[in-house]
Parts: structure tokens; sequence; C-alpha cells
């Protein structure tokens, strides 16, 4: 089997990432203002995020093992859009609430975790985290968790902690953007024996040598993709508000140079099923042919359902 080699289509995305970023400016909100605009200050880093991620997968790299590492990013920035879309459509005292909670759960475990390893690895270093300071944050956590619990149940909602990724994806109408980046790129973040033997590239019959860089090209392929899709619906559900100057032009290029993508990258490919793969261009090509004459044949659920955040943040 021969490598996926990175096609022209990635430095067309570079392009229009780079003009992206030349028209957008993430400064930061002066101290004062960060507690009364906390949402918007979360939106706009998760938003930088993902400009960014797209900016390195597009990048063309001596390394060639750098975009596996990317891919498992992938979960983390599809999870921020959904979060932060679910948020910005709760009443904003509560979505305030618990995303403070999180953040000081997330605090609280850090300096527990970090002062119970350096106590038994290395006691002389000092590390932030008396159980004075501890204690305070535990008392906080308690009084948020129980205003959010009320909050929950007056909403209906039957998880103490409220609802699910899944949940609030189902809930913004982001269930495509969930079940396929979302799962596809959590393989990469756990333990996935099939991520691990994909790596053992060749002859059938063995031996194989085991290196991330034999799929360099589907890796990168996958986050430039997935990664423009996830970008469109931040602009979506945020751009309205977030996003100035406007990115129209941008989006409209994006949109183009998916629709001109030969495949889309699959989560289980031929190549590495030893199978011999189909002539995509050929497919392609017959795809357009029959949604010119069938306009009911599905395609593109998933950005259509990133574009619909537009209509539904409006």
């Amino acid at each position: 089997m021969s490598k996926r080699k990175g096609k022209p289509i990635e430095r067309a995305f570079l392009g229009v990432f780079q003009d992206v970023q030349k028209k957008l400016d993430f400064t930061a909100l002066p101290l004062e203002e960060l507690e009364s605009r906390f949402l918007e200050v979360l939106i706009q880093a998760a938003i930088s995020k993902c400009i960014e991620f797209n900016l390195v997968v597009n990048h063309k790299r001596k390394q060639t093992t750098a975009a596996f590492f990317l891919i498992s990013n992938l979960r983390s920035i599809c999870e921020d859009l959904i979060y932060l879309t679910y948020l910005s459509r709760m009443d904003e005292k509560h979505a305030v609430k618990l995303v403070q909670l999180r953040q000081l759960q997330d605090l609280c475990k850090g300096v527990e975790v970090q002062k119970h390893f350096f106590e038994r690895n290395n006691p002389f270093q000092p590390v932030l985290g008396s159980d004075a300071y501890v204690k305070e944050i535990k008392q906080t956590i308690q009084q948020y968790q129980e205003d959010l619990q009320n909050f929950w149940r007056s909403e209906g909602c039957s998880r103490s902690h409220g609802p699910t990724i899944r949940d609030m994806a189902d809930s913004v109408g982001l269930t495509s953007t969930y079940e396929f980046i979302y799962f596809s790129a959590s393989n990469f973040v756990h333990f996935n024996p099939h991520t691990l033997l994909r790596m053992g590239w060749g002859e059938q019959k063995g031996p194989f040598v085991f290196s991330v860089d034999h799929m360099d090209g589907y890796y990168r392929s996958f986050g430039s993709f997935y990664g423009a899709i996830l970008f469109i619906g931040f602009q979506a559900s945020f751009g309205l508000n977030f996003l100035k100057p406007a990115l129209d032009t941008e989006i409209k290029k994006l949109i183009e140079l998916i629709g001109h993508v030969h495949r889309w990258p699959e989560i289980i490919t031929f190549e590495e099923m030893n199978y011999r793969p189909p002539l995509y261009l050929i497919t392609h090509a017959l795809r357009e042919v029959m949604r010119e004459e069938d306009r009911t044949i599905p395609y593109g659920v998933i950005l259509d359902e990133v574009l619909n955040l537009k209509k539904l943040a409006n």
C-alpha cells in the first residue's frame, strides 16, 4: 500500500485561514470587564484556538508526523463549539455560573492532585495549594453546585449535574457533528487498539514497521477538512456578535472548497484494510450529476447543521 499524500486543497484552505487571521483581533478585554462578559471571553478564546488549529494542520511541514498529534485536538474544538453554543442559548446568569463552576472544579482538582504528587515526589519544591486555599474553593463549588442543581431541576433535566455533551449536541442541532467528529477524534484521545495497529505498514504478510508517519496524508486531510467545518460552525453560531469584521467571503470560499473535495476523510479507510480504493474523481462527478437530477439525495448534512446555527443564533 502507498501512503496518501497531502493534496493541494489543503494549501487553498490555508490561504483562507491566513486571510481570516489577518482580519480578526483576539486581544483580551480589560480585566474589569472580564467577569461581566465571561462567555464572550471564552467564545473568543475558542474561536482563536480553532483558527490556529486550521493554520497549523494545513501548513506544509518537513516533520510529517505532526498531523497525527493534532487530530486529538479536534475533539476539544468540537466540544468547545457544542458547549459554548449550548451556553449561549441558556439564561446568561446560569450559563456563567456553570462555566465558573467548571473552572473552579478543574482548579480545585488540579491543586489537590499536584499537592499530593509533590508531597510524594519532590516535597522541597513549593507549589500552589494550601489546605485553607482548597477548603475555600470547595465551599464556593458547593454553593454553585446547589444553585445549578436547582436550575437543572427547574429546566426538567433529570441529571443533577446537567446534560451530557451528547445531550447538548442534540439540543443545539449538532448531532452529526458530535457523532462523527467527536467520535472519530476520541479515537486519538483514548486507548484504541485499531489506532495503534494501523501505524504498522509493510508487506501484507509482514513484518510491519510502526510509525505515525505512514498515514500522515490521511491525518492531515482529516484535520484540514473537519477543522474547516468546525470553524464554519463557530462563525455561524457566534459570527454576528463576536467576529468583526464579517467573514462572509471567507466562509463562502471554505464551502466552495469543501464542495471540490472528491473524498471526505473516513474513520476507517480502504487502504489500511488492504482494499483498493474507488476512483473518487468518478464517484464525485457521479454524485454531482445525480444530485442535479434528484435533490432528495442526501448530501452534506453536517455542513447544513453547522450553517443552520446562524439561523438559531438570530
